[in-house]
């Protein structure tokens, strides 16, 4: 997917006339994009969220330059499959919507039945997710108004969504200019511009990547049409410089190249979140599972471990004997509706959790360890605390109360 997204940067440049030199550029640019390799190495939503941003963003740009029905269905079914994918997706969805009605060519559009298909499609392809959505009281929503998560502020936001093209903001920017000086292309820029505004206030930075690489095609095809030879000549090689300079530069910082032993050494695990805490979760399976295998056999079989965060269970599900795999659950995101419903336990490990922590649950909390992470990498369990606690009441009972949305 993330090499598609490469070749689709390209394709934004030849969908606007630009030459085989400017779409090379364009595909360096993409290749050394941090924005790209440091997500699409990594397993998460982002790397297909992306992809429903920039194919979506692609019709878009087909419909303004040829409105030939087709494109409406296209975009209809990629912006439902977006809504499978991430609800992120809605603040693109805002975007094309404002463009339309701002934009006569396309609003007369509203009145052919094209783009009344094209929504009925989108509704289509989301209706099993709002449906399950409505059935189990509707998840996303709650979390999306419990989570605390953020940037640090309008201003931080600003500087990070930067960073992801740092070398090529002017031609960025040269680029948004562009697309609203346009006739034609302004509903582009309008699609691009709503979701950074949007998410300004209530998203992360990484949310409208996927508007990037079509702003930095505009901002090489205004390049192309500086008239001095020579200055648009040395423009067009600053590009590149930037792009390979982007790519060197931020390679090492997003890319999981450098050896577990050498992330702390060279503060990597401080500088990118990610690298920290994808090393020793092999290890905290062990760990934990020796912890638990220590404990008195008649509490043992009593015994449940729950984490604060959804890491342990998953390392031990992943690298753990299923014969001698203990139980374990964790409330925090999506884990939290995960808790077996036989679940009869009396005692726990609680990893994560300090005996002040759960002094509310537990009689007599005990700390009986603290988990470490190999190469001394500041991971997410990094030192964590593991108490040990004989429950007040049944798990199910205390559930609600340990939900975490961090």
């Amino acid at each position: 997917m993330g090499g598609f997204l490469v070749a689709l940067s390209g394709a934004y440049v030849r969908r606007l006339g630009g030459s085989l030199w400017l779409q090379g550029i364009a595909l360096l640019a993409a290749v050394g994009a941090p924005y790209l390799l440091g997500s699409n190495w990594v397993f998460q939503t982002v790397t297909f969220d992306q992809v429903t941003w920039m194919v979506a963003i692609y019709w878009c740009l087909c419909l303004v330059l040829d409105k030939r029905p087709r494109y409406w269905m296209y975009l209809g079914i990629t912006l439902g499959i977006g809504l499978e994918v991430k609800h992120t997706i809605l603040g693109l969805i805002a975007g094309i919507m404002l463009a339309i009605l701002i934009t006569a060519a396309l609003r007369t559009e509203l009145r052919t039945k094209y783009p009344w298909i094209a929504a009925a499609i989108a509704l289509v392809i989301w209706a099993p997710n709002v449906y399950w959505q409505i059935a189990n009281g509707f998840p996303s929503l709650v979390y999306v108004t419990n989570h605390q998560g953020g940037t640090g502020g309008p201003l931080t936001y600003l500087i990070q969504f930067a960073v992801y093209f740092f070398f090529l903001l002017p031609l960025w920017g040269a680029g948004m200019i562009s697309l609203f000086r346009s006739r034609s292309l302004r509903p582009i820029g309008i699609a691009c511009a709503v979701p950074l505004v949007l998410f300004l206030f209530v998203g992360k930075s990484y949310y409208a990547a996927g508007t990037i690489p079509v702003a930095l095609a505009q901002g090489l095809m205004a390049l192309s049409r500086i008239k001095p030879p020579k200055l648009r000549s040395r423009l067009q090689i600053a590009a590149v410089v930037s792009a390979v300079l982007q790519f060197v530069i931020f390679f090492f910082l997003v890319v999981p190249v450098t050896p577990p032993d050498r992330i702390h050494p060279t503060r990597l695990d401080t500088i990118n979140e990610v690298f920290a805490d994808s090393v020793g979760w092999d290890d905290v399976a062990k760990e934990v599972t020796t912890i638990y295998d220590n404990l008195p056999a008649s509490e043992r079989s009593k015994t449940v471990i729950i984490s604060a965060y959804y890491g342990v269970p998953g390392a031990l599900d992943v690298y753990d004997s299923p014969a001698t795999r203990p139980v374990a659950v964790s409330p925090q995101l999506s884990d939290w509706y995960w808790l077996p419903s036989n679940l009869t336990a009396t005692y726990a490990l609680m990893v994560d959790y300090t005996p002040a922590d759960v002094g509310w649950m537990c009689t007599s909390p005990t700390l009986i360890a603290h988990l470490t992470v190999p190469y001394g990498v500041l991971g997410l369990e990094q030192g964590a605390p593991v108490t040990s606690c004989q429950l007040k009441n049944p798990i199910p009972k205390i559930w609600r109360q340990l939900r975490n949305f961090s």
